[in-house]
């Protein structure tokens, strides 16, 4: 019973969240105050109605003050509300398009000015790609869950290359993200939520440099290695 009012009142942050950045992206056209609400008020308070005991490890490895393209892997809807209140730096989400029809987090992030990745469409995947480079360029930083859906089992998914071969194109690091303890808490077989501790690590920044098309595959082994081992 506890668990499904926790479920209840975050459902209501979050639309109370949705309103308010829409009607503000509306008369403003800037998604700078909805991304900034996120990260002071959206993801604590939705941790906090969730039960979440959030710990965060590795931020001492990583300078802020530049841009990056974060890859974590995917354990839970939590996983969301955790690295936007655990990474102190304003995050654009690389998301399948699936995401964006999902209820109320799919509508914020659309507020946020997300990019969202049709798999289906070549063409429009790296259009979209194209646009979260362009943002990474401008010294914006980009954060993507390479699995490309929520583990069922636990286990980390193979990577899909789109993320790497964006910030080897953008010359930009990769920071690895391990979450652990979200699919405890919000697992994707289940409505209900269980209140526990999650985890979130940060790797050392991975250079790109010399990735392309060709050994793009081998580095997302690399890569999810990495995570793996955090």
């Amino acid at each position: 019973m506890i668990s499904f009012f926790r479920f209840i009142f975050m459902t209501f942050l979050t639309m109370f969240a949705i309103t308010s950045a829409i009607i503000y992206r509306i008369f403003s056209g800037s998604p700078k105050t909805p991304v900034w609400w996120a990260h002071s008020w959206w993801s604590p308070g939705v941790l906090w109605l969730a039960g979440v005991k959030l710990k965060v490890e590795g931020l001492e490895k990583v300078d802020f003050s530049k841009p990056y393209v974060f890859v974590s892997n995917h354990q839970s809807f939590m996983d969301i509300a955790c690295v936007i209140a655990a990474l102190p730096t304003r995050l654009h989400f690389v998301a399948k398009q699936e995401l964006k029809k999902f209820p109320f987090i799919g509508q914020y992030m659309v507020a946020m000015g997300m990019i969202f990745i049709d798999r289906k469409n070549i063409n429009k995947a790296v259009e979209s790609l194209q646009k979260a480079g362009k943002l990474v360029k401008a010294g914006k930083s980009v954060i993507a869950f390479p699995e490309g859906t929520r583990t069922k089992d636990g286990t980390i998914g193979v990577f899909k290359k789109g993320p790497f071969l964006l910030a080897a194109e953008a010359g930009v690091q990769i920071i690895p993200i391990r979450i652990e303890g979200a699919r405890k808490v919000w697992p994707a077989e289940r409505v209900y939520l269980t209140p526990g501790e999650i985890t979130v690590t940060i790797g050392k920044p991975i250079d790109t440099l010399g990735v392309d098309k060709k050994n793009v595959g081998d580095f997302c082994k690399s890569v999810q290695a990495t995570i793996e081992a955090l």
